[in-house]
């Protein structure tokens, strides 16, 4: 009988303690404070990058058949902590030579590797987005806009705009309806004497930062869902002043510029006038076709002008959740192109990570 009525005792206390057990688990929410502290937020790190293979090939004049490398590799640490971040990023590609040795020229074979930062810059995003950046090495706010508008792959006209640059201020919004962005620069000295890296015989990357002070920026406002209208301004010291204006949608985009100072590259004196159309459409999961249509007139001081018109039909796809992307694009000349010009094609493969 003792016997038994220890088992029931034991098995009493047993019940009691795992309801006991059961309230005060259920219990645990009500003892959230919300008075305390938080804690603060800790620093993230994200290395992402891309690697292309492939390149391109003339259809016709004196490198017809012949492949022009465009094989590279680039990649980056973007920093957070809090309301602060921060990127470091680089970049590399493939120098091509022929046989004798000679860089830069389309052939088989390669003689070289060339690269370097391009982007070294740190900054803060205040509670309604705007971001304020300061950098060493940077895109300029139009440089980020290169291909905006343009759905083809990579064969697009290239806006005379400036683009590398080192020492510089950048502030911009990219939330909301309206959003903007602006960076200031002064002039950069910084050449290949100065570089801080140097990959070979045939490295020329530092060349590229140097240029007049300047400012350039955009405002973008979204018009309905979907559709959204830019307006961009570059002025200079000394090489003039761009304006750029544009509209993008969906499947339709289109944009116009002007250039003051800039005929047919950096150095060239005189104006540019040019304006872009494309389309895009997503045949199938992952596949979108593009064309456009881009041209651009050149009006040099001591010269006779020149005249830009080709027609792009691409393809892109895109699979592996994005990993991957396999790229065509084609540049047929128009005949009211001034000169000889060579129609093109491109092919490359990407990876992302």
């Amino acid at each position: 009988m003792k016997r038994h009525t220890t088992f029931y005792r034991a098995l009493c206390a047993l019940s009691f303690c795992c309801a006991f057990q059961a309230v005060a688990e259920e219990a645990r929410p009500a003892e959230h404070d919300d008075t305390r502290t938080p804690e603060l937020a800790q620093a993230s790190y994200r290395f992402y990058g891309e690697m292309g293979i492939g390149g391109y090939m003339d259809l016709e004049g004196p490198d017809k058949h012949k492949y022009s490398d465009g094989t590279y590799i680039e990649g980056g640490l973007e920093m957070k902590y809090g309301a602060w971040f921060g990127l470091i990023y680089g970049e590399g590609w493939t120098v091509q030579a022929d046989h004798q040795g000679n860089a830069w020229v389309p052939d088989h074979s390669w003689g070289g590797f060339e690269g370097g930062l391009n982007r070294l810059y740190g900054g803060y995003r205040s509670d309604n987005g705007t971001e304020t950046m300061l950098s060493l090495r940077q895109d300029s706010s139009l440089d980020d806009l290169q291909w905006w508008g343009d759905f083809t792959p990579d064969l697009g006209y290239v806006i005379p705009n400036t683009r590398d640059i080192m020492y510089a201020l950048k502030v911009q919004n990219l939330t909301g309806k309206l959003r903007y962005s602006v960076t200031v620069t002064p002039a950069g000295h910084h050449d290949e004497s100065k570089a801080w890296l140097h990959f070979g015989k045939y490295d020329r990357y530092d060349d590229k930062y140097t240029y007049p002070a300047m400012m350039n920026g955009y405002v973008q406002y979204d018009l309905a869902e979907g559709v959204t209208w830019m307006n961009g301004l570059e002025v200079t010291d000394g090489t003039g002043q761009l304006f750029l204006t544009g509209i993008l949608s969906p499947n339709l985009a289109t944009r116009a510029w002007h250039h003051t100072g800039r005929a047919k590259g950096l150095d060239a004196p005189g104006s540019e006038t040019g304006f872009m159309v494309s389309a895009m459409v997503e045949a199938l999961k992952g596949v979108y076709l593009s064309t456009a249509y881009s041209y651009a007139r050149h009006r040099p001081d001591n010269a006779a002008d020149e005249t830009t018109s080709f027609m792009q039909f691409g393809i892109w796809y895109e699979y592996g959740d994005g990993r991957f992307a396999t790229a065509f694009d084609s540049r047929f000349y128009m005949q009211n192109a001034s000169g000889d010009p060579s129609d093109k094609i491109f092919l490359m493969q990407y990876f992302y990570w």
